[in-house]
């Protein structure tokens, strides 16, 4: 491609633009004196890192032979970069390169790459210099960058103008590569036979790059030979020929090892890569070649040839990679179809001597062995089809049918992980596991009750979240100590301060024992799997439902909320530990506010009961909310349920276990407002 004439003018511009002086003019004598002497250090470290990159890598076909012989360019370009003049022949000489970039295929984004690393390598040598002063290093590297940006502009306006002339028929063709690649994919999944995708795909090849030969090897690893099972264009070879590897050439055997697409524009660049004698029989120049394989086994290889040189693309690359992908998968599908119905052949003769349950199930008819019987406790003459087994064991109303995620799908069949809840003949529930494999023609179940397993994971997780928790709080509790002990000291010298002002005194002593609660409230949630540890004393009802409602005048000053509390009989005490029957007290009023819409009323109904069968100290707690549902009524004391968006779930599990600690029971109950109620009941031996 010619240079435009308006290059030269371009770049004079950006010259200026940079800041070009006649002093950077006079430091290409000292920059080539310093830098030229590491020439081979800078080449030895940017090749080395070409190397590890595959994108840059794959334009280095011609093995050690060609990077040397880039090694030699890039010796000159180095030199030419410090000691050139800025004429005509300078501009054309760069502009060449660009151009270049384009015609090996190399992406401007790891040109820039190398710049990046051919900067930072002359920048690090300039620095280590201690013959120079700050000052010139600091000029040096100045005019350093100055021109390999100059140099960097006019290779990307040359790559540029270059890529746009010569990516059009690029593009048509990778449109036209993915089109056939969707055609194929297609006919695949519509069913076709391998032997068919094999034809398809060579024919695609052939018409997609135009080559003179294209070939699709199979391996067979128990003959040890690849046989040719779809071509065209050889010469020397039909289909069905056999290459036995026991005798194979080196190139073959080199190729078998590669991972990606191996391109090969001459033999003699390349002698790293031995020449295959298949192909140096037909004359072949130019070939790109894959091995076809899944993620152990190595199926075959595919390969398109050209008898003239060829430059291949990126996208060829990836066209032929796309399609050895998909012969791969056809080919690992074809044979899990195949071993899928060898294994449900198997499964039909060996239904009846497994140990765990077996079902098998033929148009609708059911065959079930003795551990199924044991299992659902009904026998095979009552159940002989799935109408049976619907009626008699599957319970329709509990039914977990959560499919895992883990079908596997093919031709032949699909295979069902999922769990049941069945209906044994004495009325029991229990939890199944089943494994159905599921067929065209039939099906074969594995049944495994795991009932107790079920409960002892629930049991074991919810130890673990219990264990979560206190591990968590004990980390809080410790990080908190300092704080709570730092407030503790500040309410202190205040009350020495304050002693005279009573209402400030009466604030502190109300901030004192704040700190003390949550204290105590770190400790119990960190205790909460152990014992509870009360401190019981005789109080009045009335005071603890008035210190929790003071607790919670942040939460309804503000509001249209009444607390009514009727006593039976008035001045009642009971003995328990105050802070925890707060706690409990208080949960249920925090409850309520968050849960009612003003104007909210909360009624606590106390009465003293002395009857025959029981005799007790009763609390009722009601509000005129929207109540609690039939499945929250249910869980409601369940650690970690809890209906709040921010809620942690356990606020009434805690309050049951203090009521319990009390001897006490704690449950729902008639609401008496319309909402939700509670009722609480303390026997009267305890108090």
């Amino acid at each position: 491609m010619a240079i435009p004439e308006s290059i030269l003018t371009r770049f004079l511009d950006l010259k200026t633009y940079v800041g070009w002086t006649e002093a950077d003019d006079d430091c290409s004598d000292q920059l080539s004196r310093i830098l030229l002497p590491h020439t081979e250090e800078i080449l030895q470290d940017f090749y080395r890192e070409i190397q590890k990159h595959p994108a840059s890598s794959r334009v280095i076909t011609g093995g050690e032979i060609q990077i040397e012989r880039l090694k030699q360019s890039l010796s000159l370009w180095l030199a030419d970069m410090l000691q050139s003049k800025h004429d005509e022949d300078y501009v054309h000489r760069r502009w060449k390169i660009g151009q270049k970039h384009v015609e090996i295929g190399l992406e401007q984004l790891y040109v820039n790459a190398a710049f990046a690393r051919v900067r930072s390598c002359l920048s690090r040598i300039l620095c280590h210099q201690e013959s120079i002063s700050e000052e010139v290093k600091l000029q040096l590297h100045e005019s350093l960058h100055k021109r390999l940006d100059l140099d960097l502009a006019i290779m990307v306006d040359a790559y540029q103008e270059e890529y746009q002339s010569s990516q059009v028929p690029v593009d048509r063709a990778r449109l036209n590569q993915q089109k056939l690649l969707a055609l194929l994919s297609k006919e695949a999944l519509a069913g076709a036979s391998l032997n068919e995708i094999y034809d398809q795909a060579i024919a695609y090849l052939s018409q997609a790059f135009r080559a003179d030969l294209c070939e699709l090897f199979i391996f067979e690893p128990d003959a040890d030979q690849l046989r040719m099972e779809s071509m065209s264009g050889w010469v020397t070879k039909s289909n069905g020929s056999v290459i036995e590897l026991g005798n194979v050439d080196p190139g073959i055997t080199e190729l078998l090892k590669q991972k990606g697409c191996v391109e090969t524009s001459d033999w003699q660049l390349q002698p790293k890569i031995q020449p295959i004698t298949l192909l140096v029989d037909e004359r072949v120049v130019s070939s790109l070649q894959v091995v076809v394989r899944g993620e152990e086994d190595v199926y075959g290889l595919l390969g398109v040839h050209f008898r003239q040189p060829h430059r291949f693309q990126s996208s060829d690359h990836d066209f032929l990679f796309s399609i050895a992908n998909l012969l791969a998968n056809a080919i690992h599908r074809s044979r899990v179809e195949f071993m899928r119905a060898q294994k449900a052949q198997q499964l039909r003769r060996l239904v009846d001597r497994l140990p765990a349950g077996a079902v098998y199930v033929v148009n609708h008819a059911m065959q079930i062995n003795s551990a199924v019987e044991q299992m659902t406790g009904y026998s095979k003459e009552e159940l002989t089809n799935l109408k049976e087994w619907n009626q008699h064991v599957l319970n329709e109303s509990v039914v977990e049918d959560r499919v895992e995620n883990s079908v596997r799908s093919g031709k032949e069949g699909r295979t069902h992980h999922r769990q049941l809840r069945l209906r044994r003949a004495d009325g029991q529930e229990r939890l199944i596991s089943q494994v159905k494999f599921q067929s065209g023609a039939d099906e074969v179940w594995l049944l495994h009750d795991i009932t107790e397993e079920a409960e002892r994971y629930k049991s074991q997780l919810q130890s673990e979240r219990l264990a979560a928790i206190g591990q968590m709080i004990t980390g809080l509790a410790h990080e908190s100590r300092n704080a709570l002990q730092r407030i503790q000291a500040c309410t202190e010298m205040l009350e020495l301060e304050l002693e005279d002002n009573k209402s400030a005194m009466s604030l502190i002593i109300r901030s004192q024992q704040a700190i003390d609660d949550l204290q105590m409230l770190y400790d119990e949630v960190r205790n909460y799997a152990s014992p509870l540890s009360l401190s019981k004393d005789w109080w009045s009802l009335e005071t603890l439902l008035q210190q929790a409602w003071g607790q919670l005048e942040h939460d309804w000053k503000d509001r249209d909320a009444k607390l009514l509390i009727n006593i039976d009989p008035e001045g009642l005490e009971v003995e328990v530990d105050r802070f925890r029957m707060v706690q409990v007290l208080r949960n249920f009023l925090e409850n309520s506010l968050a849960a009612c819409s003003d104007p909210v009323i909360i009624q606590v109904d106390i009465r003293l009961i002395k009857e025959t069968d029981r005799s007790g100290v009763e609390i009722s707690i009601s509000d005129n909310g929207p109540g609690l549902s039939s499945a929250g009524e249910g869980r409601i004391f369940e650690p970690f349920y809890t209906t709040k968006p921010k809620g942690s779930g356990l606020g009434m599990a805690i309050a049951s276990r203090i009521v319990t600690a009390h001897q006490g029971v704690l449950e729902t109950a008639p609401s008496l407002l319309g909402g939700a109620s509670f009722r609480l009941y303390f026997p009267l031996s305890n108090n």
